[in-house]
C-alpha cells in the first residue's frame, strides 16, 4: 500500500452556477465553527475572494481545512486534510472523502439546496510535491490502490484520469462514476462502515 501525503484534499464541485455568492456562505462558516458543526478544532473562516479562481473562503482548522474553493473554474466543497494523517494512502483517502461528503451535505442542508454537488465526480488533490511528483509514473503507481478503494465507496466502476498535465501543476486526480445518480444513502453507510482509520497517523 502506499503512503499517504503530506496534505490530502477532496473536492465536490457544485451540479449548477452558484446562485449564493462567497459572502452569503461567509456567516454559514461562523455559525459551524460557534456550533462545532462539523469535525475538527474550528479555528477561524479567512476571506481570500481576491484570489482568482482560489479558495474563496478557508474554514481554518487545526487538522484541516475546509473551503468554498473556486479552483479550475468550479465552485465546490473542498476538505484539505494537512495533521494526523493516517499512514496509508486509502485510509487517508477515505477519512478526507467522509469529511469532504459531510461537510458539502451540510452546507446544502444549511443553504437549503440552493447549492447542490455533483458526488458523483470528485477531485482528488494531492498536496505532497516531495513524494508526489506530477508525473504518469507516480499515477500509474498508485491507481490500482485509489481505485479499489473509490470502486468500494461507490459501489460503482470508476474512472481515475489526471487532471492536470503540466508537471509544474500540483499531482491532482478525477474520479468519476458513470452512475450521476449515485446513491447517497450507500455512500453514508459505506463510509460510516469504514470508521476512522485504526492506523498511527503522521506527525
Amino acid at each position: 500500500m502506499a503512503a499517504a501525503p503530506k496534505r490530502l484534499g477532496v473536492k465536490f464541485s457544485l451540479k449548477q452556477s452558484p446562485s449564493l455568492q462567497p459572502k452569503d456562505i461567509m456567516p454559514i462558516f461562523q455559525r459551524w465553527i460557534q456550533g462545532h458543526t462539523v469535525e475538527g478544532m474550528l479555528i477561524d473562516v479567512i476571506d481570500y475572494k481576491h484570489v482568482h479562481q482560489g479558495p474563496s473562503l478557508i474554514l481554518i482548522a487545526d487538522e484541516g481545512d475546509y473551503a468554498y474553493d473556486l479552483g479550475d473554474g468550479q465552485a465546490g466543497l473542498q476538505y484539505i486534510r494537512k495533521r494526523a494523517m493516517p499512514a496509508c494512502l486509502s485510509d487517508a483517502l477515505r477519512l478526507v472523502f467522509r469529511l469532504a461528503f459531510i461537510a458539502a451535505r451540510r452546507l446544502e442542508a444549511d443553504t437549503k439546496r440552493q447549492l447542490q454537488f455533483d458526488y458523483a465526480a470528485a477531485k482528488i488533490s494531492f498536496l505532497d510535491r516531495q513524494r508526489y511528483r506530477n508525473q504518469p509514473g507516480v499515477f500509474d503507481g498508485v491507481r490500482a490502490e485509489l481505485t479499489a478503494c473509490l470502486a468500494q465507496l461507490y459501489d460503482d466502476e470508476i474512472e481515475l484520469t489526471r487532471v492536470y498535465d503540466d508537471p509544474r501543476q500540483i499531482f491532482a486526480l478525477r474520479c468519476s462514476t458513470q452512475n450521476p445518480d449515485v446513491a447517497m444513502a450507500g455512500i453514508i453507510s459505506r463510509l460510516e462502515g469504514n470508521g476512522p482509520p485504526h492506523h498511527r497517523p503522521q506527525p
